[in-house]
């Protein structure tokens, strides 16, 4: 069991797998015949859900926003979120601790760097997470599983933004 655990830690993510993990469909449009203008729009396509993306307002002169609530980055905040709580569910499930909701209002904070490029420096999360009646769970357990779950989660690991947990 161990070997097979290992074999698919080690798996590339270019390499095919069962799972087909997101298609990215571009297309120049209604821009064609103006060089070097382009529409940032385009399509996501994720387990067979298609989601319309593009850039983010605050990043682009009015006339290249395209009227588009997902943008890259607020995929990647939803990404980090989604990834913590379902690392703090497992855990919290696995101790016994019966969750009856968790809803998270994360986002992320935009940082200049040198040269005028900016970069996602920190994303915080604000889950508001309800347990059965019957449990009592203590500010301090709730915040240990937070530290386990960052240190256990592959996204945490894999991103050097800052996550930071503001819990209710």
């Amino acid at each position: 069991m161990t070997d097979t655990m290992n074999a698919v830690k080690a798996k590339s993510m270019e390499e095919p797998a069962g799972d087909h993990l997101a298609t990215i469909d571009w297309q120049r449009g209604e821009w064609t015949a103006a060089p070097g203008k382009y529409s940032r729009q385009h399509l996501w396509v994720l387990a067979g859900a298609k989601l319309k993306a593009s850039d983010s307002g605050a990043l682009l002169p009015a006339a290249y926003r395209d009227k588009v609530a997902i943008n890259p980055h607020n995929m990647f905040v939803a990404t980090i979120s989604s990834a913590h709580m379902l690392t703090w569910l497992h855990i919290a499930f696995g101790v016994q601790i019966e969750v009856i909701s968790y809803v998270d209002h994360a986002f992320g904070v935009l940082s200049e760097v040198e040269g005028g490029d900016c970069w996602l420096s920190e994303v915080i999360l604000h889950p508001m997470i309800q347990f059965d009646a019957k449990q009592q769970v203590s500010s301090e357990t709730i915040a240990h599983i937070h530290e386990l779950a960052q240190q256990h989660c592959f996204i945490a690991r894999s991103i050097k933004t800052k996550v930071t947990v503001r819990s209710a």
